[in-house]
C-alpha cells in the first residue's frame, strides 16, 4: 500500500462519513464539467484513494461503513474495496466496464504508488487509461503469477539451457564483454559471421525480459521429489524443522498436526511449538487435506521423529499414515520400514507448550529471489570461513558475531555487520525492502535465523516475500507469508533482537489444544431430586484457576485514578451462598494481585461470621478499599450505592460489579487489567467522549478472532465502539459529579428485571456515550444465576422489564418488537446519540 498519501488519521465513523460526503461533492462536480476537464476526475480519484487507504487499515471501520451504506464486506470488498467505493461515488449514468476501469486504477496505485502524490503518479503514467493497461498486467491470471514465483528458477533453466548450445562454438576474437546475457544479433554475409550489439546500455532487467520470453511457458522443476504423494508433507515438515529449531535447540520441540476447515474445502495444518518463552515458529498450510487426519483431532509429531521422517524421504518417498489404536503411524517402504508415531494432543497436556500470537502492524514488505538467497548464503559462508583463518593468526580470536545489523546504503535497507565484526565487508542485500522503506528496523535479526531461511527455502526454487512486524514492542518480528504454486502456505515468524543482551521481543502465547469431544458412554443418569443440581469441586475449580492465571510480580498501577466497588449479595440457599461466597473470594484477590485499584464492597444479606472468616474481605482496607454492609435487598438499590460512593470520591473513574466479574488475561486478550493504567498514564481528558463503558462479552461479540488479526488496531490502540447492550456484571462509569456533570442515578422504584439495560439508557437519554471496550474480555466466574427459573420464566421477567422501560423511555423512541419480549432501540439511539462519535481510537502510552 502507499501509506505516503496518509495525510491523517481518521478516529472515528463521523468522520469517515464526512470524509465520503467530500468526495461526493467532487465526483459530481466532475460530472457536470466532464467535457471541460479531466482534472476533476483526478481530483476525485485522489480523495477516493485517500479515504480507501485510511479506511482500509480500519477493517471495523470499513466494515461499518459498508453496512451503512448497504454494501457487502466480503471476499470481493477485502480485495479491493475501491469496486464499493467507486460504485457509491459516481452517478447510475457510469457503465460497469468504466467503473471497473477506475477501481482497478485505484488498486493498482495501493500496491505501487510508494512515496509518489497520486495525481502525480496518474498522470507520469499515462492517465487514468495508461494506469489501466498497467493494472491490467499487474494483476494478472494466476498463471502469471505462478510463473512470477518461479521467475528465478525459470531464468536459471533458460540460462543454462542456452548456455550449454552456442552457435559459435570458440571465443569471439577482439570482443572483451562483462560475464553474463548480453542483448545482440548474429549477421552473415559471404559466409563469415558478424556480432552486432543492439544496444550498449541494456539492463539486468531488459535481459532477463528475453531470457523469459526464450523460455516461454515451459514447465520448470523446482524439486526432484515434487511429484511423490507425500511430497507437501515432506516439504512443510522440512521448511519447519529447517527454519524452526535452531531458535529452541535446548528446549522441547514438536509439531502439531491436524485436520481444519477452510473456505471450499478442508486443510491440514502443521505448527511449530516449543515449551521455549519466545522463539521461532512456522505454519504450514497444505492446500489438500490429508485424509488420513480427517475427524481425528490433534496430533504431536516429536521434532525428532519428523527429522528422520524428513531424511528419510529422500531416499524413501513411498510413505504411508495408518491409524493403530487411537495413534497415527507414518510409515516408510524401506526394506526395513521406519515407522514414526504421531501421539494425540492430549498426551501432552502437561507440558507447557507455546505457539506464535498474532502480530501487529506490517511496516515494512520486502522479497528474496531464490538467487539473492543463494548468493547471500554463500558470502555469509566464504565471510565465516574467512574470520576463522583469521582467526588462527591471532592471540585473541575474534568471536563470530551472531546478529546481522540493518544498514542503509543510501538507496536501500540491507543486513551486514558492524566494522569490529571482523567479517568481509560485505552487505547482505537478498532481503529487498520496497524502495519506500528507509528507516531501519529497530531490533536486529539473528544470523542463525537468516542463514536457516536462506538454506531450508532455496530449496523450493520459488521467490518468496515477508514484512516486518510490530508486536508489544515496534518491528518485533521478521516474518514471511507465501503461497507456493500448488496452493500450500507458509506463515514464519522470528523474534529480531532487543540490544547487545540478545533479548529475543516476545512473539508468542500459550498452545491451547482443540481437543475433538468424545461421546460419552450410555450410561443410566443418576436419581436426582427435582430442583437439586450436582455440586461444585471447590478443590478442582481452584486449581484449574490458579494453573491459567498468571499474576504480576507487582501489581499493575493505576494511580488512583479508578476505584471498584462490587455488589455482593448472599441468597438464602445455602448451596448458592456457598457458590457465591466462594467465587467472591477469587475476585477479589485476583484484583488485588493484579490490580492496586481500591476495591470497596455493598456486602448485601452477609452475616458478622461470614464477613469475619473472609480473608480477602479482611485485606480491603489495606489497599484503600472498604466493606459497607446491608441488609437484604435488589440489586438496583447496591448499584445506587455503589454510584454515590464513586461520586463522593475523587477517582476519576469507578468500575462497578457484579460479585463474579474479573477479565480475561492471555496474551491473547489485550490490554486486560492494565487497561487502567495505560488509561490513567493518558489521563482522562484523552478519553473526552468515553462516558460509560464495559469490557467485551464473548457471548453477544465473538472476539477472537478480530482481536488478533494481523495489523489490527488494538494492539497499538484503546478503542470504544458505541453499544448499547453492555454487560451489567463490569461497567466502568466517569465520576460525573466531579467533572461537574448531572450523576447518572438509577430511579430506586424500578424494581423487576433490566437494571443493566436501564442504566445504559438512562446514560444514553442524558446525552452520554456508552461503549464497548475492545482492549479487555469479560470473565464472569461459574456460580449458578439465580435470577430465574428456566427459560419460559426468564423471558417473562424480560418482557415485565422492557415493558416498564418503554414506559420511561417511549418518548425518546424507545418500543418494544413487534411479538417480541426484547426492545426496539433504534428511534431512541437516533434521537439521543446524535452526533457523539461512535468509535473511538486512542493511542496507548509508550
Amino acid at each position: 500500500m502507499g501509506p505516503a498519501v496518509k495525510k491523517q488519521p481518521i478516529n472515528n465513523q463521523n468522520n469517515y462519513d464526512a470524509e465520503f460526503a467530500a468526495i461526493i461533492s467532487a465526483a459530481s462536480a466532475f460530472e457536470q464539467h466532464e467535457s471541460k476537464t479531466e482534472n476533476l476526475l483526478h481530483v476525485a480519484l485522489d480523495k477516493i484513494f485517500e479515504f480507501g487507504e485510511s479506511i482500509r487499515q480500519d477493517p471495523q471501520a470499513f466494515e461499518s461503513f459498508l453496512s451503512d451504506h448497504q454494501k457487502a464486506y466480503n471476499k470481493v470488498t477485502k480485495a479491493n474495496p475501491y469496486n464499493a467505493f467507486v460504485e457509491l461515488t459516481f452517478s447510475d449514468k457510469r457503465s460497469k466496464s468504466w467503473r471497473s476501469q477506475i477501481s482497478n486504477v485505484l488498486a493498482l496505485a495501493a500496491e505501487t504508488i510508494g512515496q509518489q502524490g497520486f495525481v502525480d503518479w496518474l498522470v507520469s503514467n499515462g492517465g487514468v487509461s495508461g494506469c489501466y493497461d498497467l493494472a491490467v498486467k499487474h494483476f494478472a491470471r494466476p498463471a502469471t503469477a505462478k510463473a512470477e514465483k518461479l521467475r528465478s528458477i525459470r531464468l536459471n533453466t533458460i540460462s543454462e539451457e542456452l548456455k550449454r548450445k552456442p552457435i559459435v562454438k570458440s571465443a569471439l576474437p577482439g570482443v572483451s564483454l562483462p560475464d553474463g546475457f548480453h542483448r545482440s544479433m548474429l549477421f552473415s554475409q559471404g559466409g563469415q559471421t558478424f556480432l552486432v550489439d543492439i544496444r550498449e546500455d541494456d539492463n539486468d532487467a531488459t535481459i532477463e525480459k528475453y531470457l523469459l520470453e526464450a523460455i516461454g511457458d515451459r514447465a520448470v522443476t523446482t524439486h526432484p521429489l515434487a511429484d511423490k504423494s507425500l511430497f507437501s508433507l515432506y516439504r512443510a515438515i522440512d521448511l519447519i524443522s529447517g527454519t524452526c529449531k535452531p531458535s529452541s535447540a535446548s528446549q522441547l520441540q514438536c509439531i502439531a498436526i491436524w485436520n481444519d476447515k477452510a473456505e471450499n474445502d478442508a486443510v491440514t495444518k502443521l505448527r511449530f511449538l516449543s515449551d521455549a518463552y519466545s522463539f521461532t515458529h512456522a505454519t504450514v498450510t497444505l492446500a489438500h487435506a490429508l485424509p488420513e487426519l480427517n475427524g481425528k483431532g490433534q496430533f504431536i509429531f516429536d521434532l525428532a521423529d519428523a527429522d528422520i521422517f524428513r531424511q528419510q524421504f529422500q531416499q524413501d518417498s513411498e510413505w504411508t499414515i495408518i491409524e493403530d489404536n487411537g495413534t497415527l503411524i507414518l510409515a516408510g517402504n524401506a526394506q526395513s520400514p521406519t515407522r514414526l508415531t504421531l501421539l494425540p494432543v492430549s498426551a501432552y497436556a502437561d507440558r507447557k507448550l507455546r505457539q506464535g500470537r498474532k502480530l501487529g502492524l506490517r511496516t515494512r514488505h520486502f522479497t528474496m529471489s531464490l538467487d539473492a538467497m543463494q548468493r547471500d548464503s554463500k558470502n555469509l559462508d566464504i565471510a565465516i570461513t574467512l574470520l576463522q583463518k583469521a582467526n588462527t593468526q591471532k592471540t585473541t580470536p575474534i568471536s563470530r558475531p551472531k546478529r546481522f545489523q540493518w544498514v542503509f546504503d543510501g538507496k536501500y535497507i540491507e543486513l551486514g555487520f558492524e566494522q569490529t565484526s571482523g567479517m568481509m565487508n560485505t552487505n547482505y542485500p537478498s532481503i529487498a525492502f520496497k524502495a519506500t522503506a528507509t528507516i531501519l528496523p529497530r531490533n536486529e535479526l539473528l544470523l542463525a535465523d537468516a542463514q536457516a531461511v536462506w538454506n531450508s527455502f532455496r530449496a523450493y526454487g520459488e521467490d518468496i516475500g515477508g514484512y516486518i512486524a510490530h508486536g508489544e514492542v515496534e518491528d518485533a518480528a521478521f516474518c514471511i507469508e507465501h503461497a507456493f504454486v500448488n496452493g500450500d502456505t507458509i506463515e514464519y515468524r522470528s523474534p529480531l533482537i532487543i540490544g547487545r543482551k540478545m533479548d529475543p521481543t516476545q512473539i508468542c502465547e500459550s498452545f491451547v489444544p482443540a481437543i475433538m469431544p468424545t461421546p460419552p458412554a450410555p450410561q443410566t443418569p443418576p436419581q436426582v431430586s427435582k430442583g437439586s443440581t450436582q455440586p461444585r469441586n471447590y478443590v478442582l475449580i481452584e486449581k484449574n484457576r490458579r494453573t491459567k492465571t498468571i499474576f504480576p510480580a507487582t501489581p499493575s498501577s493505576s494511580g488512583r485514578a479508578f476505584g471498584a466497588f462490587i455488589t455482593s449479595f448472599l441468597p438464602d440457599d445455602a448451596k448458592h451462598r456457598a457458590d457465591r461466597k466462594f467465587d467472591f473470594e477469587w475476585q477479589l484477590e485476583w484484583w488485588r494481585c493484579m490490580t492496586d485499584i481500591p476495591v470497596h464492597v455493598i456486602a448485601s444479606n452477609w452475616t458478622d461470621e461470614e464477613v469475619v472468616a473472609s480473608k480477602e474481605l479482611g485485606l480491603l482496607s489495606e489497599h484503600g478499599g472498604g466493606i459497607t454492609r446491608v441488609g437484604p435487598r435488589i440489586l438496583i438499590e447496591n448499584r445506587i450505592d455503589c454510584l454515590k460512593q464513586l461520586y463522593a470520591s475523587d477517582f476519576d473513574w469507578g468500575i462497578i460489579m457484579d460479585d463474579d466479574a474479573v477479565l480475561m488475561q492471555a496474551e491473547s486478550h489485550n490490554s486486560s487489567y492494565r487497561l487502567f493504567a495505560e488509561m490513567a498514564a493518558s489521563g482522562k481528558n484523552a478519553y473526552n467522549g468515553v462516558d460509560v463503558f464495559a469490557p467485551i462479552y464473548g457471548r453477544k461479540a465473538p472476539f477472537s478472532k478480530e482481536l488478533n488479526a494481523p495489523g489490527n488496531p488494538y494492539a497499538n490502540n484503546h478503542v470504544f465502539k458505541k453499544s448499547t447492550d453492555l454487560k451489567g456484571s463490569m461497567i466502568v462509569v466517569r465520576n460525573f459529579e466531579k467533572e461537574g456533570r448531572k450523576p447518572l442515578l438509577p430511579d430506586p422504584s424500578f424494581r423487576t428485571h433490566g437494571e443493566d439495560t436501564y442504566l445504559v439508557l438512562q446514560a444514553v437519554s442524558l446525552g452520554y456515550s456508552t461503549m464497548t471496550s475492545w482492549n479487555m474480555v469479560l470473565e464472569e466466574l461459574s456460580g449458578e444465576s439465580t435470577f430465574a427459573n428456566g427459560d419460559d420464566d426468564r423471558t417473562e421477567k424480560m418482557r415485565q422489564g422492557h415493558e416498564l422501560l418503554v414506559k420511561k423511555f417511549g418518548q425518546l423512541g424507545l418500543r418494544m418488537k413487534a411479538g417480541s419480549h426484547t426492545l426496539e432501540k433504534k428511534e431512541f439511539e437516533i434521537r439521543c446519540w446524535g452526533e457523539k462519535s461512535k468509535r473511538i481510537e486512542i493511542p496507548k502510552p509508550r
